[in-house]
């Protein structure tokens, strides 16, 4: 089974074209700046227009995680593959899990949790030293639409997962070859340039999907670690 998986990850891998870094600047730039608009624009316009605070920031956030999901499907179509399931999966590397699949993504969730813990307490201090209080970018009542926070959770995941480490990370690894996760994790980091006081911190953790994604050439460890990490935050906003 296992060699047979790795032969079906071989033809796809030989399909897959080199993107040039600039390309990646790119194509991580344009959603930098949808997302920046999103919740600086199109959220306040939400309120202004009767839309409650909870439900307009989610809907902002669905723009952002919907143009990413029609993206990965775009660019997976633009570059002759089919969308069955079979030729989707293959391309966007969305395999199962054996032992040591799982033994990888308890690994990486537990060394993200670790690093989010040291990263929010490191910026908390350089907070206070520079007298900086970061802007509130989320909703201030209680959240109380479960069943859109879930969905969201969802979107979010997939979306990202499916774009940066399905579509994305496998040209940077022809392009960049062992060292494609480093500049992967930066250029993630700094995707979230919407709150932008939070990005030198998030760079403790923003290699670790890529890294495991790129070491398992799996796509499926990072959908985890994404869902149950920002699982984790919503619960603490909850």
């Amino acid at each position: 089974m296992r060699k047979k998986r790795k032969t079906m990850r071989k033809g796809v891998k030989e399909q897959i074209q080199p993107m040039p870094f600039w390309q990646s600047l790119i194509f991580f730039g344009i959603p930098a700046l949808v997302a920046a608009v999103c919740q600086y624009v199109l959220w306040p316009f939400f309120m202004s227009v009767g839309i409650t605070e909870e439900t307009a920031y989610h809907y902002q956030a669905l723009i952002v995680f919907t143009l990413l999901l029609s993206a990965a499907l775009v660019a997976n179509v633009i570059e002759g593959n089919s969308l069955d399931w079979s030729s989707f999966r293959r391309r966007l590397r969305l395999f199962g899990l054996d032992r040591r699949g799982w033994k990888w993504t308890f690994g990486g969730l537990i060394t993200q949790i670790l690093l989010s813990l040291a990263a929010t307490v490191l910026a908390s201090q350089v907070y206070n030293i520079l007298k900086f209080t970061p802007p509130d970018i989320s909703p201030s009542g209680p959240m109380l639409n479960l069943p859109l926070m879930a969905f969201v959770l969802f979107m979010n995941s997939m979306s990202e997962e499916l774009w940066w480490r399905g579509y994305i990370l496998p040209r940077q690894e022809k392009q960049h070859g062992r060292y494609a996760w480093a500049i992967h994790g930066v250029l993630w980091a700094f995707f979230h340039a919407f709150k932008w006081w939070a990005v030198p911190f998030m760079l403790f953790t923003t290699w670790i999907i890529p890294f495991i994604t790129q070491r398992m050439g799996n796509t499926t460890p990072g959908v985890i670690i994404h869902l149950v990490i920002n699982g984790l935050g919503i619960l603490l906003m909850v």
